[in-house]
């Protein structure tokens, strides 16, 4: 049969399948052929089953999802979602599945979902009605690698029709959504209401918008390859963009630039034609503000004399006070900025640790953040202002806002991001009374 060809030829050649899976007749096909494909070839095989605990009978869901992976000997993972928000709880469903996803999938496992023929068509109309271009107009993928993932979906190419005939034929048990009707949701609607008067009007519908999605595709691949040497040149290693040339180019090119320098610093959600306006007249041409920027999503682009850089949103660190009564245990820093460790005897991170004076018994250390003054630096005679020193050293304002300063009780011993110290956390001569810090930047 057609979908067994599909999903056997796509992934028979993978030892790992992690499949997210809802209960629902798309997932449940996907399932029970990855259930057969596994009796066929050597495969470690798992569920993922996400509660969005958006309707009283979830619970039962996840329930009945358990049963039947329990019954095909497939272990079954699940996790639940809390919605915080009322608004676009599509999309906000959508980033929180695909968080759980990177955070559960083992090393050289795939992800596999049910996407099929009929949500790709849903999705050429949701993005037409946003107003996208070739990029978004170019439909799901076949396979996408983002992040630590590596996503495939087998019946893309596969309509609801065949969906729902193969699952009858197997005699298959799945979950009806009653929300799937509800078409306050665009995507219920476009599916309930217009796509069944379109494809009743015109029966080979669905595969004009296939061959429009093709076609988009291919336009985008072309663009992409004709801007990449320019791209290329102009992306530097820390991922921000040299934005001088830009004011050669027209509106078009510089716009189509921006996008995919914003899609290269993997924010998925391409910006509009109102983002790229603005970025471009109040962040690259903004004069007057030394510190212009725009949150887009959970990102916020920036610019730093001739480079614009996107990162992603933390909280400011401004008031954030640490306090380190256990030197044996690491400090977790905030916002994902790793930890610091204590290493009386250091070899491996000697060349990445910082060499100071161990606290006296009355000295409390504590990391503070964003603090500013004149300091004694480095056996420097004079003081020296930290933010000068900052500037001169190229970190832009944002950067600073997150380089952790060591203190004992009132006073900075070191500046941990360039090993700055001061002249009351230098070493003693005496061995046993200092110790080594290692900034472990990974989260």
């Amino acid at each position: 049969m057609l979908i067994e060809k599909k999903i056997q030829i796509m992934l028979y050649k993978f030892k790992k399948i992690l499949i997210a899976y809802s209960g629902g007749i798309d997932s449940t096909v996907l399932l029970y052929n990855l259930f057969k494909l596994r009796k066929k070839h050597p495969l470690l095989l798992r569920a993922i089953h996400i509660n969005h605990n958006l309707n009283y009978e979830s619970n039962n869901w996840l329930k009945t999802c358990f049963s039947q992976c329990k019954k095909w000997n497939i272990p079954f993972f699940y996790k639940n979602i809390n919605f915080k928000i009322k608004k676009n709880i599509e999309q906000y469903a959508r980033k929180k599945r695909y968080e759980i996803f990177q955070n559960i999938i083992y090393k050289n496992e795939i992800l596999v979902t049910a996407h099929h023929l009929d949500d790709q068509c849903e999705n050429f109309f949701l993005f037409l009605k946003r107003g996208s271009g070739p990029k978004g107009l170019s439909g799901i993928s076949k396979i996408k690698i983002f992040n630590n993932l590596i996503l495939f979906r087998p019946l893309i190419e596969i309509n609801k029709k065949k969906i729902i005939n193969y699952a009858i034929k197997k005699k298959l048990t799945w979950i009806e959504d009653p929300s799937n009707k509800n078409i306050k949701y665009d995507r219920n609607f476009l599916r309930n209401i217009i796509l069944p008067k379109i494809t009743n009007r015109w029966p080979f519908f669905k595969k004009s918008v296939i061959k429009a999605i093709k076609n988009y595709k291919e336009q985008e691949e072309l663009l992409t390859n004709l801007i990449n040497p320019i791209l290329n040149k102009l992306i530097q290693k820390n991922n921000s963009l040299f934005i001088q040339p830009l004011y050669n180019y027209s509106i078009i090119k510089r716009n189509f630039i921006i996008r995919k320098w914003i899609e290269y610093n993997k924010y998925y959600y391409m910006p509009s034609r109102k983002i790229l306006s603005i970025i471009w007249d109040e962040i690259i041409c903004c004069k007057k503000n030394n510190n212009p920027q725009i949150k887009v999503g959970e990102y916020i682009i920036r610019k730093y004399k001739n480079y614009l850089y996107c990162i992603k949103y933390f909280p400011d660190l401004k008031n954030t006070i640490l306090i380190w009564n256990n030197l044996i245990t690491p400090l977790i820093l905030p916002n994902k900025l790793g930890k610091l460790v204590i290493l009386y005897i250091n070899f491996n991170y000697k060349k990445e640790s910082i060499y100071i004076r161990q606290p006296k018994y009355n000295e409390t250390i504590y990391v503070k953040f964003n603090v500013l003054g004149k300091y004694y630096f480095n056996n420097i005679k004079t003081k020296k202002n930290i933010n000068s020193i900052w500037k001169k050293l190229s970190i832009p304002k944002w950067k600073r806002e997150q380089i952790p300063l060591l203190f004992y009780n009132k006073t900075l011993i070191a500046e941990l991001e360039n090993k700055l110290i001061t002249k009351e956390g230098k070493a003693t001569i005496s061995e046993k009374d200092n110790f080594f810090i290692f900034w472990n930047k990974i989260y």
